[in-house]
């Protein structure tokens, strides 16, 4: 066939060229033809995708970088400062109307200053200060125990606080009165509850130290009398309780130092207070600055938290200490049918032993509660088991004049 026309020829000549060029390119549903002007398509699946960039509206705030506020520094010695935490109620809060000294009143002052929170506050003594009581010239304590004079006198002239100059132990005074011994709703042995009435006597501060049992010892040693076994815990520190001590080695220590084993019925006031606490500090929860489980040794006076209302550390925790009594589990119930009018006077446990060589012992292993009482036997102590001596003082003067009724015999 002719083609009489060249520029349809050039038509069909370049219609002809792009279909061989399309067959020899390859035209599938795989590969896209991708057109000479235009560019190259990226994989959208790609991680490098960046999302379109939005501008922030105007409405939108900043947030503003949070500046911590310096916190004011306090005047004062830090060792008065505390902190009240509002989720741990350790006081009571006595009904109105109850007499006070002036000595037992404090105020709160909030500072005024608005930078300091109520988190923040100080103690101030009542103005009107009642003059402190003076010593009774008539009372003498006995010889080789000398008045801690800063630390005050009682009402009826007592030093507060006294010094035994042979251990250099430092006692505080249990005035005489009355107090609560045992609970209603307690264990078997520690029932039922009842009040006594007990003269003055001094306690120590603190437990008998390893420090001052070796000492003791050596002592005894050097003078060769009877040697006392050395402390169970004989390799720990100094100022840790000496424990693992027999009844008959802690009560001639105590009399060598002119002192005497306390009695239960003055280990628990000294603990419990007049009141007849739970705790030593009250009957709420404990507070102690580190860690302290029941059953825990640790130096003496380390938990300042573990203080009696007279000042006696470490009655609910630390060493489980002697007492001076025979152990009976009815003793309780003994003692309260000497009562008189509902007190219980001068009653020091049962005479003679109810259960062969068992001892009172005081302080619990597996709680703080104070009241709670076990016996163990005297020859063969527990690892546990320490000490601390007491000063009676029978004839204290004003003291009243109390005939006191003979001891319950078993």
């Amino acid at each position: 066939m002719m083609l009489r026309n060249p520029k349809q020829s050039e038509v069909i000549f370049f219609t002809l060229t792009g279909v061989i060029l399309l067959l020899t390119v390859g035209c599938s549903e795989d590969q896209p033809v991708v057109q000479p002007s235009q560019k190259p398509l990226r994989d959208t699946s790609s991680s490098q995708m960046r999302a379109p960039k939005m501008k922030p509206s105007k409405s939108v705030a900043r947030k503003k970088k949070k500046v911590k506020a310096k916190q004011p520094e306090l005047a004062g010695n830090p060792d008065d400062m505390f902190e009240v935490v509002d989720y741990i109620h350790n006081f009571e809060v006595k009904k109105t109307g109850v007499p006070y000294q002036a000595t037992e009143q404090v105020a709160v002052m909030f500072p005024e200053k608005p930078e300091i929170n109520s988190t923040t506050f100080k103690v101030v003594k009542n103005v009107a200060q009642a003059e402190q009581p003076a010593a009774d010239s008539s009372f003498k304590l006995p010889k080789g125990f000398s008045a801690v004079k800063e630390a005050g006198y009682s009402d009826r002239g007592l030093p507060k606080r006294i010094r035994c100059e042979r251990d250099y132990s430092e006692m505080v005074l249990v005035p005489a009165g009355v107090s609560v011994q045992g609970v209603t709703n307690g264990e078997k042995n520690t029932s039922p509850e009842f009040t006594i009435y007990q003269d003055a006597f001094y306690i120590d501060v603190h437990e008998v130290t390893l420090e001052k049992y070796r000492r003791w010892r050596s002592e005894m040693i050097a003078e060769k009398g009877k040697i006392p076994e050395p402390a169970e815990n004989d390799g720990q520190p100094a100022d840790f309780p000496a424990m693992g001590v027999s009844y008959t080695d802690a009560l001639n220590y105590a009399r060598t130092m002119g002192k005497q084993l306390p009695h239960e019925t003055q280990w628990e006031k000294a603990a419990r207070g007049e009141s007849g606490f739970q705790y030593p500090w009250g009957n709420g929860r404990a507070l102690w600055q580190k860690t302290r489980l029941p059953g825990q040794i640790d130096p003496v006076g380390t938990f300042l938290g573990d203080q009696s209302p007279y000042g006696v550390m470490d009655l609910a925790g630390n060493a489980r200490e002697w007492c001076d009594d025979w152990y009976s589990q009815n003793a309780y119930q003994a003692a309260l049918a000497l009562s008189d009018a509902g007190v219980v006077r001068g009653w020091t446990g049962p005479r003679r032993p109810v259960v062969p060589s068992m001892r009172v012992v005081r302080g619990n292993q597996k709680s703080w509660e104070v009241w709670k009482r076990s016996g163990e036997n005297m020859r063969t102590p527990p690892a546990d088991v320490g000490f601390r001596c007491v000063l009676n003082l029978a004839s204290a003067p004003n003291a009243e004049a109390e005939q006191s009724k003979p001891a319950n015999a078993f």
